[in-house]
């Protein structure tokens, strides 16, 4: 209850992951500390019986900037 296990195919030569989470598909997602997995175990805040949406990008860091790739597809998950 109020846990999400998210995970996703790793990728190669990335520096780490990012995840966004929202209550609606097109809402604001806001962003989650970033990861260097490709699992993540959301427990923050999460309703039981609620719907809520995530989405993924990788990113490599460049000159000290970090440089995202696309989003994944939004996945929809009810706790």
């Amino acid at each position: 209850k109020g846990k999400v296990n998210l995970s996703w195919t790793n990728l190669t030569g990335e520096d780490g992951y990012t995840v966004y989470y929202s209550t609606s598909k097109n809402g604001t997602y806001k962003k989650l500390t970033g990861t260097k997995a490709n699992v993540v175990k959301f427990t923050s805040s999460l309703s039981s019986g609620k719907t809520y949406y995530f989405k993924v990008r990788s990113y490599t860091t460049v000159n000290g900037k970090k440089v995202y790739s696309d989003f994944t597809k939004v996945v929809k998950c009810k706790v």
